[in-house]
């Protein structure tokens, strides 16, 4: 077997192992860690932004009319969504990179 071979099957192996054994075990934590009053402020914060962020909460959208493609919007939802877009547009042009952070 050639060192190429034998780095592909350690990798797809180590793959699986992370997205079951892996998984089980970070799942676990971090419902330890959000159920320990005790737990740092700081391990809670990350862990409750790591829950949400796997869960897709932060790029939830309630809105109906935002999650609909180009080809099934109305005229009025289409002519939203260009000046949606535009002012993103002129405010990412208008910012030059600043977008306010703490390190900018």
């Amino acid at each position: 077997m050639s060192t190429d071979d034998e780095k592909r099957e350690a990798l797809a192996r180590n793959m699986h192992r992370l997205a079951t054994e892996g998984m089980d075990a970070a799942t676990e934590a971090a419902i330890q860690i959000l159920a320990d009053p005790k737990a740092p402020s700081q391990a809670r914060s990350a862990t409750i932004n790591a829950v949400f962020r796997s869960q897709g909460l932060f790029d939830r959208k309630d809105d109906p009319d935002d999650e609909k493609e180009p080809h099934e919007m109305t005229a009025a939802e289409l002519n939203r969504a260009v000046k949606d877009l535009t002012r993103s547009l002129n405010r990412a042009r208008d910012s030059k990179g600043d977008d306010g952070g703490v390190f900018d």
